[in-house]
């Protein structure tokens, strides 16, 4: 009997062992523990990728067939890409949460690739969570907009799914029936146009009868960063310093408070307000004009286009005048992790086969954003939506502030517009610089 026992012990001991050899050869480790890569039963090498859209979307089919069509040429190649789908359903939130919880797991949990939005990248580079591809890219980065790829500490951590910009969207009927000619409107999309123009043109639609502008003020969370960051620097402000580091002289500085100071201009004025419905531009003739990015474009192209038959457009950000135009940019990007799996051969051939020219052409397609591949040929007419879209990338594009503390700024820079709506510019920015100052100070520790 005792050595009946003994086998017994010593078959259980073995499955075990068998077990957890298996389960970390699949990434599913413990926390620490790192596996030199994932294989199926059929002998393929296994390569995950996390997207932030569901797999209904146009977007979400987009990433499914890039995917699909990584497969069917690495077939020969014995390397399989798995894709999953965590939509922002609860915000962006729980989708970040998601990847630090993995991340923390260890043990090949992870994704080998996931998706995150651009002004995310120094946080994840300086917490590990993302992987160094610098010398395993290469040269393959010359092919972006040279803005577009994800940097941090002059090392490469991401590459651009696709480029966004944002304007002022207008509807032609109604500027012109305010008295904005054609002229003008095609002056301010080729030439640009300053603060002081952008709130005389507010002026005329508001003496119509409109809402002149919805600059998107209750947007909240990064869609109102995103939209409205650029017009503090295209007052020649600066919201932190180089390094990410210092807020205090430059989210409060003199520059950076006539960017604010605009935006306040326009809520006090009643040329916006944060009561707009938002669908309000889109679906009737109340509003003039409307802050959004590339997105919208084939919203109103399908969903709205019977409410723009008199024709629209979208114009550029103004600037102080004396200043340099400065427009939004960054999207979601694609990186490898660091998550436990030592082998990132196959990591990168998906992540170049997700940012190759057909795959953003795919992607681009469904989403109406402008690609960030420079090989790409773009003959957009220079006054077309996408024309002035990726003119702004080109000559003014300026990203959000690269920051491990990024997070935080973003939620400053929320509750800052909020401020706006009943403070003074300068109470607000004091009370939120210090705000932002000490969140910097204790990321950094």
């Amino acid at each position: 009997m005792k050595g009946k026992r003994f086998l017994v012990k010593a078959a259980v001991l073995m499955l075990a062992v068998c077990c957890i050899v298996s389960f970390a050869a699949c990434g599913g480790g413990g926390k620490g523990e790192e596996v030199e890569s994932r294989t199926d039963k059929y002998g393929n090498t296994l390569v995950t990728i996390m997207v932030h859209k569901d797999s209904s979307t146009k977007e979400g089919k987009a990433y499914q067939k890039c995917v699909d069509d990584f497969n069917a040429a690495y077939k020969s190649k014995n390397i399989k890409a798995q894709i999953t789908f965590v939509a922002q359903t609860s915000g962006v939130d729980q989708y970040e949460a998601t990847i630090s919880n993995l991340y923390r797991q260890g043990g090949g949990k992870l994704y080998d690739i996931i998706s995150f939005d651009a002004p995310k990248c120094a946080g994840y580079a300086k917490s590990g969570i993302l992987y160094d591809m610098t010398s395993a890219l290469g040269d393959y980065t010359d092919n972006f907009i040279s803005e577009s790829v994800n940097r941090y500490d002059g090392k490469v951590y991401g590459l651009p799914i696709q480029e966004s910009s944002a304007g002022f969207y207008y509807n032609k009927v109604v500027l012109n029936a305010a008295g904005i000619t054609d002229g003008e409107i095609a002056g301010y999309q080729t030439n640009g146009w300053t603060f002081e123009q952008f709130k005389a043109v507010c002026e005329k639609l508001k003496a119509a009868g409109k809402t002149a502008v919805d600059m998107q003020l209750a947007a909240g969370g990064e869609t109102c960063t995103y939209l409205l960051y650029p017009l503090g620097n295209a007052a020649g402000g600066e919201y932190v310093s180089a390094d990410g580091k210092t807020a205090d002289g430059y989210l409060n500085s003199a520059q950076t408070k006539e960017g604010f100071q605009f935006i306040k201009d326009c809520i006090d004025n009643g040329y916006t307000n944060y009561q707009i419905d938002g669908k309000a531009f889109l679906t009737g003739d109340s509003v003039g004009m409307y802050l959004s990015s590339g997105w919208t474009i084939p919203d109103i192209k399908e969903q709205y286009k019977d409410n723009f038959t008199g024709g629209w457009g979208i114009l550029p950000y103004p600037h102080k005048s004396g200043s340099d135009a400065v427009s939004a940019t960054g999207s979601w990007s694609f990186g490898i992790t660091n998550n436990g799996i030592r082998n990132k051969d196959a990591a990168v051939e998906l992540i170049k086969w997700m940012t190759s020219d057909e795959s953003a052409t795919t992607i681009t397609n469904a989403t109406g954003m402008i690609a960030a591949k420079s090989t790409i040929n773009k003959n957009y007419e220079a006054t077309s939506p996408e024309g002035v879209l990726y003119n702004q990338l080109v000559n003014s594009g300026k990203a959000r502030p690269s920051m491990g503390a990024y997070a935080d700024f973003s939620t400053e820079f929320n509750l800052i517009i909020t401020g706006l709506r009943t403070d003074s510019v300068e109470k607000v920015l004091n009370e939120h610089t210090t705000s932002l100052q000490t969140k910097i100070n204790r990321n950094d520790r």
